[in-house]
């Protein structure tokens, strides 16, 4: 049998790319055509019904979940649509209808007669939203580190722009923010210039609930005695390596012996990490030595329950270590790659910039474990939080929930009232 690597190269926009890549490419103008041509669907009447999809059907969870989940409670007569990606497989609420994202037909069916969309990612390029529907984009990286949208270091360099990109946006008549750092990524980044409501993220919400149950329910899932701690380790993808474990693998090179131990040494108690790799990297077989104090939390759904459940955080360039911090844990940042990242993709902030005590080796990061002062620590944060505009309410799944409810029942007044960029 002949391997992919054994397929002839071709040349695409100048660059080699192999058959199977060329192959993927047809597949997906083929399903655009088609999209396209489903445009009938448009006369039909609007439907109490919303379509959805997380990490492009990738899996449940994110600022979807927890509006859809809210808008149910407020109103279970709505039909909910989920965008499911093929091979995926994920639970889902039973309440929920699933369409298969290759369904192409189907889905366009379905976002044409929804009033509203929901996302967190972007648009098919086929899809247009009619005129009385309503695009909530809720953009998934929140106050991120690395550079999103049409800012990526790549995009800046050859001076060309995503098309996806000005699709969504072109579609979109509501982005929610969390910050005034990342309203300023939608004007920018995206060349969005609609509503921005400053809401706060929904999936943030339970951050400022009690963690005692999600406590339990962790350690029960991983086996953690309940007397010990846990410290996350969560780190991002990289652009160049998403395919190559064997190249990653160095880069997330944590020693977990002295990770505990600083821990232990600083903080005291017992000490267990979860690793937990990005979304896009869940499919990898990454091998790392995982035993009673390292646990494998990669294919764990709710990342919010992971951080109620943490004692200790820590990451690279990923936006949930701001999440983390909404809970008042010692977090860390530990990238041993930050040049060639900031080379390669581009970022906001130089990592000294940042609130989180930084280590570019296991030197340093067990250095700053076992240096860390709270008291300076949250000082840096707060005054982090000020210079970002950072917008986090506790309530935001009830406020954006009610604003879809009420849309969906005729009344877009609520929507009409939010006043833009100072919300």
């Amino acid at each position: 049998m002949i391997s992919i690597k054994e397929l002839p190269i071709f040349v695409h926009n100048g660059e080699p790319t192999r058959l199977r890549l060329q192959i993927r490419k047809f597949f997906r103008l083929c399903r655009h055509l088609l999209g396209k041509s489903c445009c009938f669907f448009k006369v039909l009447p609007l439907q109490d019904k919303i379509v959805a999809s997380t990490f492009e059907g990738r899996r449940y969870g994110d600022n979807s979940q927890f509006i859809l989940e809210e808008l149910h409670r407020l109103n279970p007569s709505i039909k909910i649509v989920w965008i499911k990606a093929k091979n995926y497989n994920y639970p889902i609420p039973d309440y929920i209808s699933v369409v298969n994202d290759r369904s192409t037909i189907r889905k366009a069916y379905e976002y044409d007669t929804a009033k509203v969309w929901l996302d967190t990612h972007l648009l098919d390029k086929f899809l247009s939203r009619r005129k009385k529907q309503l695009f909530v984009e809720t953009w998934h990286g929140g106050l991120g580190i690395k550079k999103v949208g049409n800012d990526r270091e790549i995009l800046v360099k050859t001076n060309t722009t995503n098309p996806r990109i000005i699709h969504t946006t072109k579609n979109a008549n509501l982005f929610v923010s969390n910050s005034f750092h990342l309203t300023n990524i939608f004007r920018k980044a995206f060349g969005y210039s609609g509503k921005i409501w400053k809401s706060g993220y929904p999936k943030n919400d339970i951050l400022f609930q009690d963690n005692t149950a999600a406590k339990n329910k962790i350690h029960s899932k991983f086996g953690i005695s309940s007397s010990a701690k846990i410290c996350i380790y969560a780190p991002s993808f990289r652009d160049d390596n998403k395919t190559d474990p064997v190249k990653l693998k160095p880069i997330y090179s944590i020693d977990s012996k002295r990770l505990i131990a600083s821990l232990h040494e600083r903080f005291g108690g017992e000490w267990v990490i979860l690793f937990r790799l990005h979304p896009d990297l869940s499919r990898l077989k990454m091998q790392f030595d995982y035993g009673e104090s390292v646990k494998d939390a990669t294919h764990y759904p709710d990342m919010q329950e992971l951080i109620l459940a943490a004692d200790a955080f820590i990451s690279d360039y990923s936006s949930c270590i701001f999440d983390a911090s909404i809970r008042k844990i010692p977090c860390f940042t530990f990238a041993t790659d930050f040049d060639n990242y900031k080379a390669d993709r581009g970022v906001y902030y130089e990592m000294e910039e940042l609130p989180f005590p930084y280590a570019k080796n296991n030197d340093e990061l067990q250095h700053n474990i076992l240096s860390f002062d709270p008291q300076a620590y949250f000082e840096r944060l707060e005054a982090f939080k000020k210079r970002t505009g950072l917008h986090e309410t506790g309530h935001a799944t009830q406020d954006i929930a009610f604003v879809i409810n009420e849309f969906i029942k005729g009344n877009s007044k609520p929507l009409e009232g939010i006043q833009g960029d100072l919300q």
